[in-house]
């Protein structure tokens, strides 16, 4: 939700009103998490998008190459975080701040997707329903990726962007939206996960190392230059590699509608050194 701040006014010794503030420009501020659209005018902010748009592998896939309409997502978005830094956090789950500070205050487990950007975190967070409540299919999928190593996940996560509404530019940088890609292949992932234990849930965060790819950058430059007109949807898949994981569908998913990065909160300073997951 957008916050005006007043400007600071103050009187002198006659009693004059001096304005401390030489900018007459009301400043909004936005907070964690970002607003849910179409709060704050429909601006830097966030919405499911429509689960249709992601083309995933069909059941039939590894006969005939066909893709389908993915059913919907099988994990819930609770909120996304654009933290502007210039030294974005890697293991991002240890902040304190997340999700408005209330990242562990969640009855199920959650995913944590952390993009490390050159000038920002840019973070979302889902639910994760219990194995029995997902789709067969999907819970094997997931179970083997969680007990997965670094190789195995590298090759199973695909990332699947979608341009709704944007600038002609924007989409030839980011594709047509019909191929997700295996972000492993050219971009350097970080796990962090935390397994549920009696006394809290599990935490399993992601980071999509941005500044570590040249590709990504470039891609990154051509978008950053038009995000305040720019409405676009990330999925992420895990790849089914087998006839019994198919039909494929997409794990989690969300959109951004037309984000103004001046406006967004600048990440908390805090120390996470030796600090794990929820402390």
């Amino acid at each position: 939700m957008s916050v005006t701040t007043e400007e600071d006014v103050s009187f002198d010794e006659e009693g004059d009103e001096r304005d401390n503030d030489s900018s007459e420009k009301e400043i909004f501020a936005l907070s964690s998490p970002l607003p849910i659209y179409p709060d704050n005018g429909g601006e830097s902010c966030w919405s499911i998008p429509d689960h249709r748009i992601f083309k995933v592998r069909g059941s039939t896939y590894l006969q005939d190459k066909v893709k389908i309409p993915s059913a919907p997502a099988v994990f819930t978005c609770r909120g996304v975080d654009v933290w502007l830094t210039d030294n974005p956090e890697s293991h991002i789950a240890r902040h304190p701040s997340l999700l408005g500070g209330m990242l562990a205050e969640e009855k199920q487990d959650t995913l944590v997707v952390n993009f490390l950007l050159p000038f920002c975190n840019f973070v979302s967070y889902f639910s994760i329903p219990p194995l029995e409540e997902m789709p067969k299919n999907v819970a094997n999928v997931w179970s083997k990726f969680v007990s997965g190593d670094q190789q195995y996940r590298d090759a199973r996560l695909k990332l699947l962007p979608y341009v709704v509404d944007g600038p002609w530019i924007v989409r030839k940088a980011v594709g047509p939206g019909t191929s997700p890609a295996l972000m492993g292949k050219v971009i350097p992932l970080q796990y962090y996960f935390t397994a549920p234990t009696a006394e809290r849930n599990g935490i399993y965060e992601v980071d999509v190392i941005i500044t570590a790819s040249r590709i990504a950058k470039g891609i990154l430059n051509v978008v950053k230059g038009h995000t305040n007109t720019l409405t676009i949807a990330f999925a992420f898949i895990i790849e089914a590699a087998s006839e019994s994981d198919l039909p494929e569908t997409v794990l989690c998913a969300f959109q951004m509608h037309e984000l103004h990065l001046d406006k967004c909160p600048q990440l908390p300073e805090h120390n996470l050194e030796g600090v794990t997951d929820l402390d």
